[in-house]
């Protein structure tokens, strides 16, 4: 039998590793990483190269699976049904549940996977209209909507980000994020601790501000300036109050690119460094030489991830960051904050429609984030008498697990009429099902690294992959399943074309670049290395507002800056001893789509642990292994005490993602459930960031108590 080889890359997370398949009789007997890539040369995280365990996991869908007792009975009964028969009872049922209700009655949940499918997202947005409903969510509002509304707000683009040009800088500023564990996000970036530690290598300086001494900080790296959760926005307005009252800036420079500079001034300068020390838990004399040092560097770039997005105010915060690193003069300079172009100008297709983007809707006055409305208040669009939803579509995600408020979430969802769930297993959300449709994994359908060439690329190149093997079962690409669904319901799909291509508006952003699929087939590891990023073009490119100007001060802020002084007299007038639980990445996790693997079953992290300082423990007279509750005004969960002294006293955490107990068909899932912290975090409006429609989910305070302690053993 001879072994073939093919060139491929990861889809698990931003970076794309490339990645090397071995095949024998269609079947993949080996992963590695592909020392040959251009870019990643050799490079690849063990969850990558893990992936056959899901590949071949005898827990995966292979047929369409169609409930046969009712829902509101915890065990499911499913059956196997045929493809035609499941798509056209679907179709006809939302059909019906319309015409009783009207179209909004249909929702649309779509999580992480398939962002990585170029296949999908190359065509997300017919698929999006091929459903004519208003009523969509996704998992970015869990963790990246922060960033877009933000970006649309002060670039007119959704999707300008300026990212920081590791490759040149003299001072990286990291906040919220963990690269060694989570590889960062909106940046494709190979090896990022490797760039990391070249900036040290070089003579720069790495910061890491964060509330952990995380892993990704050290002696190669940098230190840790360790901060109270949920108050990187005081902090961050705390360095540009520094930079632009103390150290200085170019006023004629900014100018030049921006707008609203003195209204910008006016806000900043109620937020000095003595005023936020207190609530950060960063002395004022800290904040300052942070500032010093950012400004001093020849070069400074700055970035914050899902530890800063996911606090209450993550859209202020990124204003903020963007804001620094203009007035420090690095945006848009080598070595600081640059926009990647890659292989097509996205910015154009995300350009803000209109300044208010808010409505009124049937839970009040609302808005979208990319097309999303805010996740967190899913239960209450459900259960809206006057425009209720009654049908949901889930794309390869798991609302109950994702989402805030898992208890009032299962309970909505049993008034919903019609739930589908497309995936690669029966999750926790499928159990609740009435049909679960088997999708292919990234070994089983051709792609592109769409989405990661536009605009957040680092090292920006093009790579293509055939189909390693063919798929197993019956399993179907995402984008077939939706469009047969709709095909049902009569709408025009991809799939009436006598040779539908997934690929093809992949293949017509790429004519921009001199690129096309075919010639990407001839090229090594099927990969072209597209030109490196011009910093400029930040300004000739990413700013897509009609005037040409950065907007330093958006009026859609102004509805946060009375919010903005209420957080900041809540966190003074708190308990000194008040803890905050965040959320904690680990190597042994990616969201809930990977907890089946029984290699990242390994020691405490076979569960989900409450991690907490030793001194916080003591002071309450727990010890390393104790059964904790973990408990507050919007819920309650159970785990295990675990020590961590890298976290920051009055810090506690948990990771997100668990929470498998009724995984009845997910054998390792289900013998380690651990519990799904989500359920601590609030629900409905006070669950999420007007501004951004992003959810609150880190920096929640919370207590803790050995289990089965009493109310009164509570207050004695």
């Amino acid at each position: 039998m001879t072994t073939r080889q093919v060139h491929t890359f990861c889809r698990i997370c931003e970076p794309a590793c490339g990645l090397l398949a071995h095949v024998r009789d269609d079947e993949v007997i080996g992963l590695q990483p592909d020392k040959d890539h251009p870019v990643h040369k050799g490079f690849s995280c063990h969850k990558g190269v893990h992936f056959l365990q899901v590949h071949n996991d005898p827990d995966r869908l292979d047929r369409p699976l169609k409930r046969t007792n009712p829902r509101s009975e915890e065990v499911g009964d499913f059956v196997t049904v045929e493809w035609d028969d499941a798509v056209r009872e679907i179709a006809a049922k939302l059909g019906d549940i319309r015409q009783r209700y009207g179209r909004n009655a249909l929702a649309v949940y779509q999580d992480n996977p398939s962002a990585f499918n170029g296949t999908y997202y190359a065509n997300a947005g017919a698929l999006a209209r091929g459903f004519d409903t208003r009523m969509r969510f996704s998992a970015g509002t869990q963790d990246t909507s922060a960033k877009y509304a933000a970006s649309e707000a002060i670039y007119g683009a959704s999707m300008a980000h300026p990212i920081p040009d590791l490759l040149h800088t003299d001072y990286f500023l990291c906040l919220g994020s963990n690269p060694l564990i989570s590889h960062m996000t909106l940046i494709h970036i190979s090896d990022p601790m490797a760039k990391i530690k070249a900036v040290k290598k070089r003579g720069g300086t790495v910061l890491f501000v964060n509330p952990r001494r995380i892993e990704s900080s050290g002696p190669e790296t940098g230190e840790v300036l360790l901060i109270t959760p949920d108050t990187d926005f005081y902090f961050l307005a705390a360095i540009l109050h520094e930079i632009i009252f103390r150290i200085g800036y170019d006023r004629t420079a900014a100018e030049r690119h921006a707008r609203n500079i003195d209204e910008l001034l006016d806000f900043v300068r109620g937020y000095p460094a003595e005023r936020v020390a207190a609530v950060t838990g960063i002395e004022t004399d800290a904040i300052r030489q942070v500032a010093d040092d950012f400004c001093a560097a020849p070069s400074a770039s700055i970035y914050m991830a899902t530890g800063v997005n996911q606090g209450r105010q993550g859209a202020l915060a990124y204003w903020m960051l963007n804001m620094i690193s203009l007035f420090s003069g690095n945006l848009g300079r080598r070595g600081g904050n640059i926009y990647s172009r890659g292989m097509t100008d996205v910015v154009q297709n995300s350009k803000r429609k209109r300044e208010d983007p808010f409505f009124q809707s049937g839970v009040g006055e609302i808005r979208t984030v990319s097309g999303d409305l805010p996740a967190a208040r899913l239960a209450e669009f459900i259960e809206n008498p006057d425009d209720p939803i009654r049908a949901l579509i889930v794309i390869s995600g798991n609302p109950l697990l994702s989402v805030g408020g898992e208890e009032r979430l299962r309970r909505a969802l049993e008034d919903v009429e019609l739930i589908v769930t497309i995936d690669l297993y029966r999750t926790v959300t499928g159990e609740i099902a009435d049909y679960i449709l088997p999708a292919t994994d990234w070994l089983e359908h051709e792609d592109v690294n769409f989405l990661n060439t536009m605009g957040v690329a680092m090292e920006p190149y093009v790579q293509y992959t055939p189909a390693v093997v063919p798929p197993k079962g019956e399993r179907r690409d995402d984008w077939w399943i939706l469009s047969r669904i709709q095909q049902e319901m009569g709408v025009e799909t991809l799939l009436d074309h006598p040779d539908p291509d997934p690929l093809a508006n992949a293949d017509a952003a790429m004519r921009d670049v001199g690129l096309s699929i075919d010639l990407l087939k001839t090229m090594p590891c099927q990969t072209a290395v597209l030109p490196e990023a011009v910093p400029s073009h930040v300004f000739s490119i990413a700013v897509q507002h009609d005037d040409g100007l950065i907007g330093c001060c958006p009026n859609i802020f102004r509805r946060a800056y009375s919010t903005a002084e209420e957080i900041l007299e809540e966190l003074a007038a708190e308990a000194p001893d008040q803890l905050k639980l965040v959320t904690r990445r680990t190597l042994y996790m990616v969201n809930s789509w990977l907890h089946n693997l029984p290699v990242l079953k390994q020691g405490v992290h076979r569960d989900n642990p409450l991690w907490m300082n030793p001194v916080d423990a003591d002071r309450r007279g727990l010890v390393d292994g104790d059964d904790v509750t973990v408990h507050n005004r919007h819920g309650s969960v159970d785990a295990v005490l675990a020590y961590d002294e890298a976290l920051k006293p009055g810090v506690v955490a948990m990771t997100h993602g668990w929470g498998q107990r009724t995984a009845r068909s997910l054998d390792v899932a289900r013998r380690h459930p651990g519990a799904n912290v989500n359920r601590l975090s609030p629900t409905g409006k006070a669950g999420y960031d007007m501004l951004s429609n992003q959810s609150h989910l880190t920096g929640i305070n919370v207590d803790i108590v050995r289990r089965g302690t009493t109310d009164s053993d509570r207050q004695t």
